[in-house]
Formats: structure tokens, sequence, C-alpha cells
């Protein structure tokens, strides 16, 4: 490694851990009316004094709890447990490093008898609002039901898709989406592509977090938004288990189709005594039609029009793809757990898109028709272990984590390209075939490691530290027919990229009445190499960047409180958009990755003001330099259209949010989310025609509103009724018409419970559709995208086994940056 600092931090770490000294102890034992023990009841720890709370501990198997380095006091204690009556200890004195074992609790049951066989009956809300993050209950929406991720996000507060499958949050670009607490490592377009075949069945929770602490990775403009997948919490062996369908209605070209979607889905948890075993499997089957329009406009260098190009393309998938995850924990006592967690996804895609390009003159006659046919074999894998350990110093909360991981990316892409061309009376000038092959794996490697310690006076401490290491391998080989020969295309590249990554934070945490604030400082070191192994060129990028963040709060009274926040970040270029490969959507269309991106930097402002702990209104500032954007650039005589990555501008964004839960009568819940922002681009565009530097300066004001409706009724029926209106603005330096969605299903608990029979009618007015126009300097290019969105699901779930409520374990794996910018987002899991 080519810094040491990681390692001095993680010394001083280790040093501040076996500083501590010993001091006061108290335990106990909890046990219900037949002296069995209770296992994962709460025992919160007093001051006699105020009855101010000072710690929280929670039972192991056999009702033993425990608080360590206590200081001489008066305290008591109160135990709680679901399905028993809440009792509380006399008030005791604790002697200076003396042991106090508290007579044995027994708990009376409570006399709610549901409570007996089934604990968990309560339903969470759609929209919980916490200090540093919104959390989004998938399960609590009956039209996510045979929905994909994708679908459930682009529906969620703040949230926006752009036409490219982008993710926006609250008018920002750069938000880093993760699994599990992980990163994608995928670009934008396979993130998405990835998104779009994972079911919601398989999702529990979307966290959005728009100003990460110092703990988390530095990437990231807009903030994190962590998408958790089910684990169960329940004692004993439980499960649940999905199936359903989906028919869309899509019309094109005056034609009906009804392209079909099945998913499936079980998930597996065993829960005893020291063990928990946990897996899920997810099969999906999709086809998918869409259609697209493109006018493009070539002008000369004296301004007037050139040529004119319209192409019209339909699309045809079809892929199959399969989701494995399994993984144990191991809680060898009650300081010490151990677990190993192991994923897979598999996607097998056949798109073949046709596309029908005319060219004409600047008098409306056509010059020439080229008419296209793509045949795309697509084959992607996705793999990856994690072995974690987390040990426990007392039951203050001090902690050490410490995550291993391996992620690998394997793609395999054989591409044929059909090209006829035609003349404007309609003769045929020649044919062309260009055949690729596209394989590329990455490999990525991490170790991190956090450590907690609670301090007197309200105080806590964080530090923690992050190495990663990876390798982005990518080949393309090009061959075209001539003539019924094939050979080898000088569009052909081979292309290496390593970096290594360095990191560690500090953070301090402290309460006092009304207030408490948090400030923390990250560094991230960075060594990069990218290597053109085709024709013998490279370039080495190594920097050094620290990342403070602040935060402050003051509770006014019980009703208001706000919060000031601040915090930099870093974007790095995706991996693929690195990639100087080239991807053919036609002849005369193509994606092309740069090389020589730099990182992006941002610094964000925020104040919230909350009211009644559910209000809450935002006002928030970010600068953004050296923007990374996907960029148009055309070749005027060829009439060539190339869709590439550059850093083009700088970034002003300023915007107000408020987020509005309410309850109108008895049984009808909403959710109103309001966001109105202004985003202005100013930079630079190099117009390769004319040989000069074109000015950019784009700006919009608009406003994203999103709205949810659940009602619950009785005998098991409840429905919802969801819908967003995004207004009219700017997306990577595309001026996109406003959009707008609504979606409405119902559900009805059947089998006693155990059963959930879904129906979620998707945009039946087909009113989301993508139009906008890319217009700067000599690009003039007009867009019409629309895909089969409107559609009809009926899903059936059952759950089996036990529902007892267990402790759950949460922990955050090591490769959160990393997994997004393979493709494309830690927290604790």
């Amino acid at each position: 490694m080519r810094s040491v600092w990681p390692l001095v931090l993680l010394c001083f770490v280790y040093s501040v851990v076996n500083a501590q000294s010993r001091s006061g102890k108290v335990s106990g034992v909890i046990t219900d009316d037949n002296a069995q023990p209770v296992e994962s009841a709460t025992a919160s720890l007093q001051r006699a004094k105020d009855s101010s709370l000072l710690k929280v501990a929670l039972t192991d198997k056999f009702g033993l709890f425990e608080f360590e380095n206590l200081a001489q006091g008066d305290y008591f204690v109160i135990v709680t447990a679901v399905g028993f009556i809440k009792t509380s200890s006399k008030k005791f004195t604790l002697a200076p490093s003396a042991v106090y074992k508290i007579p044995s609790f027994q708990l009376k049951k409570s006399e709610a008898k549901a409570l007996g066989a089934v604990t968990v009956t309560g339903k969470r809300p759609l929209i919980e609002n916490k200090i540093d993050r919104m959390v989004v209950n998938v399960e609590a929406a009956p039209t996510n039901a045979g929905a994909s991720a994708m679908e459930v996000l682009e529906k969620s507060p703040g949230i926006t898709v752009s036409n490219d499958g982008e993710i926006s949050l609250k008018g920002k670009q750069g938000v880093k989406i993760l699994l599990d607490g992980k990163p994608t490592y995928l670009s934008a377009a396979d993130l998405a592509n990835v998104l779009k075949n994972l079911p919601a069945s398989a999702l529990d929770q979307i966290e959005i977090m728009t100003n990460p602490p110092a703990r988390y990775e530095a990437s990231g403009n807009s903030g994190i938004i962590n998408i958790k997948t089910k684990k169960s919490l329940a004692e004993g062996l439980n499960g649940s288990a999905t199936m359903g369908g989906t028919v869309s209605f899509f019309k094109r070209n005056n034609e009906w189709l009804f392209p079909l979607k099945t998913t499936s889905s079980i998930n597996l948890n065993y829960r005893k005594g020291k063990w928990n075993l946990f897996g899920n499997y997810n099969y999906n089957y999709r086809e998918n039609s869409g259609a697209l329009d493109l006018t493009r406009r070539f002008y000369e260098k004296d301004g007037s029009l050139n040529s004119t190009s319209f192409t019209h393309t339909d699309f045809n998938f079809r892929n199959n793809n399969h989701t494995l995850k399994m993984g144990f924990d191991y809680y060898a006592n009650k300081k010490n757990v151990i677990g190993i967690v192991m994923s897979g996804f598999g996607f097998f895609g056949r798109p073949t898109p046709t596309s029908n390009q005319v060219i004409s003159q600047p008098d409306g006659s056509t010059e020439s028709v080229l008419l296209s046919n793509n045949y795309n074999k697509n084959d992607f894998y996705n793999y990856s272990a994690n072995i974690n350990y987390k040990h426990s110093f007392d039951s203050s909360g001090r902690e050490l984590t410490v995550d291993l991981d391996y992620m690998g990316y394997t793609n395999s892409a054989k591409n044929t390209l059909y090209t006829y061309i035609y003349d404007g009376m309609g003769n045929n000038l020649g044919n062309l075939t260009l055949y690729g092959d596209i394989p590329g794996v990455i490999n990525i490697y991490s170790i991190k490691s956090d450590y907690v310690h609670p301090l007197k006076h309200n105080l806590r401490f964080d530090a923690g530290i992050k190495i990663s290491d990876v390798t982005n391998d990518n080949e393309v080989k090009y061959q075209r027919n001539d003539n019924g020969t094939w050979k080898p295309d000088d569009r052909s590249n081979h292309f290496i990229y390593r970096e290594n990554i360095n990191a560690g934070y500090i953070s301090l945490n402290k309460k006092w009445k009304k207030w408490s604030a948090q400030a923390g400082l990250r560094v991230e070191n960075t060594n990069a190499r990218g290597n053109q192994v085709t024709n013998d060129s490279s370039f080495t990028r190594n920097y050094t960047n620290l990342f403070p963040t602040g935060y402050i709060n003051y509770d006014v009274n019980k009703n208001h409180s706000f919060t000031l926040s601040f915090g930099r970040r870093i974007e790095r270029p995706n991996y693929q958009d690195l990639n100087p490969f080239i991807w053919f959507l036609d002849s005369l269309q193509y994606r092309q990755g740069n090389p020589y991106l730099l990182p992006q930097y941002s610094n964000n402002l925020e104040l919230r003001h909350t009211l009644s702990g559910r209000f809450t209104t935002t006002l928030n500032y970010t600068v953004t330099d050296d923007v990374i954007s996907q960029l148009l650039k055309q070749n005027t005589e060829k009439r060539i259209t190339y869709l590439t990555t550059d850093n083009v501008a700088r970034l002003k964004n300023i915007g107000v949010a408020v987020n509005a839960p309410f309850s109108p009568v008895k049984g009808w819940n909403v959710n109103l989310f309001v966001n109105v922002f202004n985003n202005r681009y100013t930079g630079v565009y190099y117009n390769s025609y004319t040989g000069k530097n074109d000015p950019i300066d784009i700006g919009y004001t608009s406003a994203l509103v999103n709205v949810s409706n659940s009602f619950s009724f009785k005998k098991g029926w409840s429905a919802e009724l969801t819908g967003w209106y995004r207004g009219k603005t700017i997306e990577q330096l595309t001026i996109a018409d406003p959009m707008y969605f609504m979606s409405l299903g119902g559900q009805k608990l059947v089998m006693k419970g155990k059963g959930t029979v879904r129906l979620n009618i998707r945009d039946p007015f087909h009113w989301q559709q993508f139009t906008g126009r890319t217009l700067y300097s000599d690009i003039d290019v007009k867009i019409h995208n629309r895909w089969d969105n409107r559609n009809v699901t009926a899903t059936f779930s059952y759950r089996f086994g036990k529902s007892s409520v267990a402790q759950a374990r949460r922990r955050t794996s090591g490769v959160t940056d990393e997994q997004n910018r393979a493709g494309g987002a830690g927290n604790k899991e």
C-alpha cells in the first residue's frame, strides 16, 4: 500500500480500546412465571436521582444481562419484554469498582391474548422520518406488488429516475446506491438493469440519506440510498414465499403488444441458540417492449442547417435472472459474533432492437435510409462473499467490527449489428455487418473496521479505516464483414484499470440539554492507473482529500427542532465510464467511454426544521465542481452522433423540500412530499467541427410532488393510491419535459393472516413517457422515449413458521463505494 497512515490509525484505535480502566458492574437474570429464561428482554439502567436513562441491554438465551464500566452511585433497572408486563427493580447503590447482582426478575404474562401466539401484528408505516434518514417500508404499499426495485425507487419521496436510468435525489445527480450496505460497482445503465430485474418482494426497506456522516464513504454528490433486502428477525424456522405475474399493455406502431413478466421468491430463516441461518432465492422472467424516437439536426459552421436525421428504434427484450443469497451468524457468546454472507446474481438477456433511420436534406427530401437489426446475447454474473466479526466490549455500546469482502463481476456480451443502406429512391447502396465480442471482469477486495466508544457526559467517539483494491479488465473485439469476408475492425480495444483507496475517519457526537452536535473528518487516499493495452498508452492518478462533516441540532421544545448540517463529498467516475470502448446502437450512433475523467467535488449545506417529530422542511444548497455529465458529440460531415462522459461544468443546486405525513380520517394515511429546486450548469463545450469552445449556461427551476395514500379497511382489506409529478427540469444537460405517474393497488389478508393476495394497476393511462431536448453548441436533439410501464400485476405471498421477534443483528460491509462504480451504495444491516 502507498499509504501507512491507516495502520497508524488502527494502532491508535487499539490503544484507546486497551487503555480503558475497569469500573463497576451490574448483572441480573430475567425469567417468566415458569422460571424459564426470557431471551431478548430489554433491561434499562436508570439513575435514581432523576430517572435518566444511562444504558440499555438485551438478555441472551439464558435470560442474562449485564452493565459494565459504571461509576459509583444510586441506580434502578426497568425490564420490558414483548408479551409481558413491565416491571422494575428497587433502588440500589453501587460502590466504586463493585459488582452488584440484582435479584432475579420474574415477569408475568400480559393479558393481551393475541400476543401469546403471534407477536408481530403491527403494520409499519410507509414512510418513517429519522434524524439522519428517511425510511421507506416496501411491503407497506400494496402497489409495490409485482414491481421491481427500480419502480419502487422512482415513486419514493425525492427520487427521480432519468431516461437513461440515472437516479437523482432532490434534483441532484450523483447519488450512490447500496444493496444491503454494499456498493454495486456498476455503471448507471448496468445498475438500472439490475434494479429493473430485482423484484420488490425481495426488499425490506429503502433508506434515503441526503447528507451521510463521516462513517460512510465520501462518494455520492447528492447522498446515499441503501436498499435493504429481507432478513428475518424471528426465532425458530420461518420464511415466506411469493409468486406473481404481470401483463403489460403497450401500443407501438398502431399494434398492441402484451409483454409478460413473472416473479417468484422464497425467504428462509432459522434462528436457534447461537446460530442464525438465512437465505433467499428470487427468479424473474421479463419481456419488455419500448420505442425511442430521436430527431437530430446537423448545422454548418455558419449556423445553417446541413441535414436532419430521424431515428425510430423498437426495443424488444427477453431475459431471465436469478438472485441467491445465503449466510449465517454465530453468536459465540454475548460479546462475540461472527458471520458469513454469500450472494450471487445471474442475468441472461436477449435484447433485439431494430432501427429505421432517415437522413433528410434541408429542403426535406430524403438523402438516405438506414435499416439496422441488432442481435445481442448479454450474460452478466455478480458474486460476492463477506466475512464479518463484531466484538461488544460491554453493554454501553462500545464495539469493534471488522468486514472482509470480495466481490466479482463477469460480463459476456456478444453483439451482431446488421445495417442495410438505401438512397433516397430506395436503391440498395450496400450492407454492413459488425460483430462484437465484449468480455469484462471486475475483482474487488476490501477490508474495513469500525470502532464505537460511548464516553462520559453523553459523548461518543467513532473511528474506522477501510482499504480497497479494484481491478477492472475489459476487452472488445470487433469484426466487420466486407463482401463475405470477416476482417478485424480498428475499433477493437483492451483496457485495464486498477485502483487502490485507503480511507479512515474519526467522529465525535455530543448531547447536552436541548443541543446535540456531531463532527467528523474522513480522509481518502486514491491511487489509480489505467492502461490501454491495444495502443500501449497509460495514465496514473494519485490524490488525497479531506472530507469534513458537521451536524448541530437544537430542540426548541417538544414540537420544534432545527438541524444544520454540512458535508464535502466526492464523485469518482464509474469504472465503465473510464472504459474507452465503443458500444453501438446503430451504425451512426454509439456510446464511448472517457479514460481521462476526473472526480467531481461537492459542498452540501442543509437546514432542516421538524414539527412535532413528523413534519419536516428542508433547505439545501450544493455547489459541485468538475461535474461528470453525459455529453453528446457529433461529426456533421459523417452524420455520426455519439454519447460520452466528461467534466463539463459547475453545478449550483438550491432547493426546499417538505415532507408531511398526516391522517385525514381514521384508516386513511397520507404522505405528501414536495420539492422545489433550481439547477444551473455553467461551463464550456469544445466543438470539434468549429474548433471553438462554446459556453454552456443552462438553468431551470423545477418541482417534484409525490403523494402516497394508504387505506385500511376491516377484515384484512387495504388499498393504496400513489402518484408523482416532476416538472420541467435538467437531466445530464438535457432539458426534460414534465412527467407524471399514478398507480393503484389493493390487498387482502387470507389464511388467518399468513397469506396476502395483492392486485396492482400501474400507470393505467400511460402518462409516464419521456420527452426532452438537448440543445447546446452545435448539438440539437429531440427525444421521445416510451416503454411498457402500463401493466396489471397479481401476486400471492405466504408466511410460515414462528413469528416471535428476536434480537436482530445489523452490520456494515466494507465495499460501499466501489460496488456503485462497477456499473452504477455504509449502513448497518
